[in-house]
Formats: structure tokens, sequence, C-alpha cells
């Protein structure tokens, strides 16, 4: 749970649960089945998903009986998308980025102790890796996870890796606090965070943060690519570009302040 969980009320957090539980993966929930998933009696999800569907945050098919989300939702996702200047920023950069590169450039954000994919720019090749809009991955074992870790303080970084358990994704998925910790501290010298086939069999990736202390955020550009593609030398230079690339959105961004 994020934060401040101290001051949450109850009914409210039941509710955005079970809204949170709408993904691309699973973008429509029966009503017994969402609430077996968070271990709520049906009469009490029943009452909850009807709430929400009174602000229009979720519908219920007439024919099927399932919920999906409701327009408001996407509403809402409109207004942040518009009111968060880094994506305005961003943008063009990653555009840049990908050119330079030919590798799918993304841009993740650090969101209830998860990569949330806000915008992304897919390479042209024809063997590459997905954009992923819209999809949350594990800290752990992305390099857009361990870049925003290390921009933290370590304790912090340490309370948001530690409320889970770290699963190993492959054979090189760091599995441990202290390995991860090692893993920070030398990605805070290098300035840029490696995943080599950590997260995925087959993908390798680089990420460099950045910070906007204003509102609270803590982001990452990231280049990735097929294995096949990129060697140990092919990394080391994506790593400055996207050190390059986070530094360009937030120029006043220093490692050394992080």
């Amino acid at each position: 749970m994020p934060n401040g969980r101290n001051y949450s009320v109850s009914s409210v957090e039941k509710a955005l649960t079970l809204l949170s539980s709408f993904s691309l993966a699973t973008p429509q929930w029966a009503l017994s089945a969402i609430a077996r998933q968070h271990n709520l009696p049906k009469s009490t999800a029943h009452n909850l998903l009807k709430t929400l569907q009174v602000f229009d945050l979720v519908r219920q098919d007439p024919e099927d009986r399932v919920y999906r989300l409701g327009p408001r939702s996407l509403e809402m996702g409109f207004v942040y998308a518009r009111s968060t200047e880094i994506l305005a920023e961003a943008r063009p950069l990653l555009r840049r980025l990908a050119e330079k590169s030919q590798e799918t450039v993304k841009l993740g954000m650090l969101s209830d102790n998860q990569v949330l994919i806000v915008a992304a720019v897919e390479s042209t090749h024809q063997l590459h890796t997905r954009g992923d809009v819209g999809t949350r991955w594990p800290l752990h074992s992305t390099s857009l996870g361990k870049a925003m870790l290390s921009a933290l303080p370590l304790a912090e970084a340490e309370a948001l890796a530690g409320r889970t358990e770290l699963p190993a994704f492959t054979k090189h998925t760091t599995t441990s606090w202290p390995k991860l910790r090692s893993d920070l501290c030398a990605i805070r010298e290098r300035g840029y965070a490696l995943d080599i086939e950590e997260n995925e069999v087959g993908v390798r990736c680089v990420a460099a943060p950045f910070v906007d202390p204003l509102r609270g955020a803590v982001a990452a550009v990231s280049v990735s690519g097929p294995s096949v593609r990129l060697s140990d030398s092919d990394l080391a230079g994506l790593g400055k570009e996207a050190m390059a690339a986070a530094r360009a959105i937030r120029p006043h961004t220093h490692w050394e302040e992080l």
C-alpha cells in the first residue's frame, strides 16, 4: 500500500483496491472473482463496485455481468497526462533517443512500489522489445526500477523493496536486499542501471533516473533491446545516452544530490 496507510479510510481503501485491480492483464472482473481475489464478502464487493459505478469509474456489462473500467477513469487519465509537465517535456526527448539508439525507449515512474510505464517509443527493428505503456513491472528486476531505487535514500529504497518478496524471473534476477543494495550503490557510481536478462530472458536494458522534488516524482528513462543485438559496449554507450536524456528532462537532477 502507498505511504500514509495510518490515515486511510477502510471503505475508501477497499474501493480503490478494487479499482486498482483493473489492468491491461485483467481488464474485466466478475463479481465473485474480484471478491475472492481480495478476500472480501461478495456483498461487500458488490456494494463497493456499485459505488464506483455511480461515479462512472466502472461499468457492468448488461449481458455477461462483468465489470470494466468506466469513461471517468479515462477522463482522469487524460487529466493526469495533460497536467504532468514531465510527460510533455519527455516525449520529444524519448523520440530523439529512440531515433539515435534504434531501440525501444521507455519512460517509467515510481507508482505504488512498482514501475509504471507512462510513455514509450518502440524500435523500428522487426525484432524489438515492447513499449508496454500502461503496464507495471517490479522494481528489483528492471533497469527502470533499479534506477529509481538508486535515486532514493537507501533506507527508503529498502522500505520499498522490502515490502514484498524479491521473486526470481530468470536465473539472473537479484533476489536479496543485500545484493540489491550493492547494485544500487554501483548504479549511483556509474550513473545508470543495467538489466542483463534479469526480468526477461533475451532482453537487455539500461536506465537512468531523474527526480522532480517539487512534485515528488521519481522517474527513469530506459533503452532496451534483444541481447543478441546489445553488447556490453553498446550498453555502456546507451547508458550515457539515457543519462543525457534524463538530465535534459530535469536539468537540476545531479547524482551528487541524490
